[in-house]
C-alpha cells in the first residue's frame, strides 16, 4: 500500500489535492498485474480499461492497421501513465490502441468507474486528464506529420536516436523489425537503409545490435 502511494505521488500531480478518503479509495481500487515481455493488451472498441501506470519496465503503444501492420505512437517508461486507455470514458471519444510490453512490466490499473468519479468531482483531476490527453494527441499529430512530410531515412534515424536515449548507450539491442515498426516502414527498407548508414560511418551493424558511431550526423539525416 505504501509502495503504491509513492507511485501515485510520483505519477499524479493532482494527488495532494485529493481528500484522504479519495486517496484511500484510489489505492484500494487499483489492481496490479505482472506482465511478461511481449504481452499485448488492447484498449478501445467499447472496452474502457481505465487509467494504467507502468512500473519497472517499458511498453510500446501502437496502432494496428487492418492488414496487420502497426505503427509505434510512443513508449511508456517506469512511472508513466497511459491516460489514453481511459479516453473512452469521455463522451464521444473512443481510441483503439494496443500496448506491447518490451520488458517484463508491472501494470497498475485504476478502473474506469473509480477514475471517472474522481474526474467528475475533482477539478484538478479533470484538468490533469484533459491536459494529458491533449498532450498525447498533439504528440500523435506530430508523429503523423513526420510520416507524411519526412522521408523514411529521417524517421529511421530518429528511431535510432530514441532507442539510444532509452538504452543510455550507443550499442542498441534492437532488431530491424522493431525499427521498422517505429519508422512506419518495411523491415527490408530498414535493412537497406542501415547498410547505407553503415557505409556513411554513422552506425556499425552486428548480429541483433546496432552501434551508433556518429549521433550528430545521424541527427541531421
Amino acid at each position: 500500500m505504501e509502495e503504491l502511494q509513492k507511485l501515485f505521488e510520483r505519477s499524479f500531480p493532482f494527488w495532494d489535492s485529493l481528500t484522504q478518503e479519495e486517496q484511500y479509495e484510489m489505492i484500494l481500487g487499483t489492481t496490479k498485474n505482472m506482465c511478461k515481455k511481449r504481452t499485448r493488451l488492447h484498449f478501445g472498441g467499447g472496452e474502457c480499461a481505465g487509467v494504467q501506470i507502468l512500473e519497472g519496465g517499458r511498453a510500446r503503444i501502437f496502432l494496428t492497421s487492418p492488414n496487420g501492420g502497426d505503427i509505434t505512437l510512443f513508449r511508456l517508461m517506469d512511472g508513466d501513465v497511459s491516460i489514453l486507455s481511459a479516453a473512452c470514458m469521455l463522451s464521444g471519444m473512443d481510441v483503439e490502441l494496443d500496448m506491447e510490453m518490451e520488458t517484463d512490466c508491472t501494470v497498475y490499473t485504476i478502473p474506469k468507474r473509480l477514475y471517472k468519479s474522481l474526474y467528475d468531482e475533482n477539478g484538478a483531476v479533470k484538468d490533469y486528464t484533459m491536459e494529458m490527453i491533449s498532450e498525447k494527441f498533439s504528440d500523435i499529430i506530430w508523429l503523423f506529420n513526420q510520416f507524411v512530410f519526412s522521408n523514411v531515412a529521417s524517421r529511421l534515424a530518429g528511431a535510432l536516436l530514441e532507442h539510444r536515449g532509452i538504452e543510455g548507450s550507443d550499442i542498441l539491442p534492437v532488431t530491424h523489425e522493431v525499427l521498422a515498426r517505429d519508422a512506419g516502414t518495411a523491415r527490408e527498407v530498414v535493412t537497406r537503409l542501415l547498410k547505407q548508414f553503415q557505409e556513411d560511418g554513422m552506425v556499425r551493424l552486428t548480429r541483433g545490435k546496432v552501434e551508433i558511431l556518429d549521433a550528430v550526423k545521424l541527427g541531421k539525416v
